[in-house]
C-alpha cells in the first residue's frame, strides 16, 4: 500500500503539473481564436481529463501489491474506467450548456491525450516495480 501511496502521489502531480502545462500553452490562442468563454472551457475541459485520469489510476495502482499476471487486466480496467470517467463528466458539462462546446471538445480531446502519456508512465513504472517485487 506504501507503494501506491507514493506512486498515485506522484501519478497526480504528474497530472496537475501537464494540466497547468497545457493551460498556460493554450491559454492566449485560446483567448485570441474564441474568446473568454472558451478559456473557461478550456479549463473545464482540462479538469475532466485531469479528474478521469486521477480515478483510472487507482486500478493500477492497486494492482502493484498483487499477482504481476494480475496488471495487464488492472491497465485494460484503467482504460475503461477513464474514458467512462470523461464520457460522464464531458456529457454531464455540455447537457449544462455552462460553458462553450466546441472548445470544451477540443480541449478534452488534447488534455484527454496528454494525460493518457501520464497514465501510461504510471503504468511502466507500476509494471516494473511488480515485476521487482516478485522475481
Amino acid at each position: 500500500m506504501k507503494f501506491f501511496a507514493h506512486t498515485y502521489t506522484r501519478l497526480i502531480g504528474a497530472g496537475v503539473a501537464t494540466g497547468v502545462a497545457l493551460a498556460l500553452l493554450g491559454y492566449y490562442p485560446t483567448l485570441r481564436i474564441a474568446g473568454t468563454g472558451a478559456v473557461v472551457a478550456m479549463l473545464a475541459g482540462i479538469g475532466i481529463s485531469l479528474v478521469a485520469a486521477c480515478i483510472g489510476g487507482v486500478p493500477i495502482g492497486l494492482s502493484a501489491s498483487g499477482d504481476p499476471r494480475n496488471v495487464p487486466q488492472a491497465i485494460l480496467t484503467a482504460t475503461a474506467v477513464r474514458f467512462l470517467v470523461v464520457l460522464a463528466l464531458t456529457a454531464s458539462v455540455v447537457l449544462s450548456n455552462w460553458f462553450d462546446h466546441a472548445a470544451l471538445a477540443l480541449w478534452v480531446g488534447i488534455s484527454y491525450l496528454a494525460m493518457l502519456a501520464v497514465d501510461t508512465i504510471y503504468a511502466i513504472q507500476v509494471v516494473g516495480k511488480t515485476r521487482d517485487q516478485h522475481s
